[in-house]
């Protein structure tokens, strides 16, 4: 029996290990996220050019402790954004689930719906694709998005970390009306307003999600795109 396991999916961090050597994590489809040192890959150019963000890889690994070994990278496709704002778009996403994935948690909706914003960006809008992409990811942090029936559509919403989604008591508390929220729930055209008063919504309670980490990728979009809330 063969001691080494098969695995689908996308490259999402890589950090150093030591001079040669990489530690990678692979959210993949069979198994979640793996984390996995690939040894003197620094120095080996060809295994080296088969680990590219946002392309399907197949890999192979081995070990028995919480960090496994690469054995074999395969690219599948390659796939690259040649405009600097959706390359980001990329890793915003791969940063949110750097910071949301736990090891081996099974994913196969996440999964599924970061394979489709990947496929979607520089294809249409870029807010409804991350937008769309945060939804699932909230979801899978404990924070699935719902309307409030005790409150009225045309109320002031934010978020509270015990109470969830309340009307805003204060002015500075206004992130976007309830109505805004149920337009964005059931998938309806948002005008200009309504979409950036969802912005601020969303931004939020994707902080809130994560425990306010700081997200660089976020802050280079929003450089990128002048200012605009995505």
């Amino acid at each position: 029996m063969s001691l080494y396991k098969q695995a689908h999916g996308y490259l999402i961090h890589q950090r150093d290990f030591s001079n040669s050597s990489l530690i990678i994590e692979f959210f993949s489809l069979e198994y979640g996220m793996i984390s996995i040192v690939a040894k003197g890959i620094k120095t080996n150019k060809l295994l080296k050019s088969q680990l590219q963000y946002f392309s399907p890889l197949k890999i192979q690994y081995y070990g028995k402790s919480q960090l496994k070994t690469l054995v074999s990278i395969n690219l599948l496709d390659s796939i690259s954004y040649d405009n600097i704002i959706e390359k980001t778009a990329g890793l915003y996403l791969n940063e949110l689930l750097h910071y949301s994935l736990a090891e081996f948690d099974q994913t196969e909706k996440l999964y599924c719906s970061y394979q489709k914003a990947l496929s979607q960006l520089g294809k249409g809008k870029l807010t409804p694709i991350l937008r769309e992409f945060e939804q699932e990811l909230l979801k899978y942090n404990g924070f699935e998005l719902n309307s409030n029936p005790s409150i009225s559509d045309d109320c002031w919403i934010w978020i509270d970390e015990q109470m969830g989604i309340t009307e805003a008591s204060k002015d500075s508390d206004k992130l976007c009306t309830h109505s805004d929220l149920i337009n964005f729930l059931s998938h309806q055209s948002l005008d200009r307003n309504e979409q950036k008063r969802i912005n601020r919504f969303m931004i939020q309670a994707v902080d809130m999600s994560l425990n306010y980490k700081r997200l660089y990728s976020r802050e280079m979009l929003k450089t990128l795109t002048s200012v605009r809330n995505v």
